[in-house]
């Protein structure tokens, strides 16, 4: 179907790739092939609502005709985008992670008994295949990556690990970053990096990407439960999951 033609009527999707989350009285929608952030405004909710699958708003009982006619042109532009689609999408939108309530402190850290040749070869091979991935590769296409290596590890995943174990490994990585990352690497970059890190050694925590607004922002962290390994927790719960990998 050419999407200049979608009649209202129709039940849409979000495409594929795209991601969406309610914050603020707006939906963020995330374009994972263009790595690029879209917002839709408060009055279009409701009319998304009722002709979107997995939008994450409630529609309302009744839409006025003022905001159906003023939602038109905005759903016929974000099916020319290609961020919804009148072909039915089953993929997984789900942004769920437990609230964060916790931080790693690694002051104190011996480091003597977590960093050794395998590990600081580990941690260099993360940093440089997670460098080249963000180079060469779309987020829909690493997404699609990790989430690939979480279905092979699903024994591991289901064991689950020790937060022992979690605890060590991000230590070694927190050690081992200065070494490799300035300060003005981007969280994405060092959360994709620890990711990596951590599956060398068959751990799995989640990947998170969060926004808000006022002003817009959006940020990237490494989370095990309600631990964030990679940041403070104060800091993340600031803003709303939109990814959950």
């Amino acid at each position: 179907m050419n999407v200049s033609t979608a009649r209202p009527s129709e039940r849409l999707s979000l495409a594929p790739h795209v991601r969406a989350c309610h914050v603020d009285g707006q939906v963020i929608l995330l374009d994972l092939r263009r790595n690029r952030y879209v917002g839709v405004g408060s009055r279009h909710l409701s009319v998304l609502g009722k002709q979107v699958k997995d939008w994450p708003v409630t529609p309302v009982s009744s839409v006025g005709d003022a905001d159906a006619a003023a939602t038109k042109p905005v759903m016929q532009r974000l099916l020319t985008q290609g961020l919804l689609t009148s072909h039915a999408s089953n993929h997984n939108t789900d942004s769920a992670v437990d609230e964060a309530t916790s931080s790693l402190d690694f002051e104190g850290v011996t480091t003597e008994s977590i960093i050794n040749a395998r590990r600081i070869g580990r941690f260099l091979q993360s940093v440089t295949v997670t460098s080249l991935r963000l180079r060469f590769r779309s987020l829909y296409g690493i997404e699609r990556t990790l989430n690939a290596r979480r279905a092979r590890h699903q024994a591991a995943l289901a064991d689950g690990a020790p937060r022992e174990a979690m605890f060590g490994v991000a230590a070694a990585y927190d050690t081992l970053r200065p070494f490799a990352l300035t300060a003005r690497d981007k969280c994405l970059q060092d959360s994709l990096a620890l990711i990596d890190f951590m599956a060398s050694e068959r751990l799995f925590p989640r990947w998170v990407i969060g926004v808000k607004t006022r002003p817009f922002a959006a940020h990237s962290w490494v989370q095990c439960g309600g631990a964030v390994l990679n940041d403070q927790h104060e800091h993340v719960r600031r803003f709303r999951p939109i990814l959950v990998v």
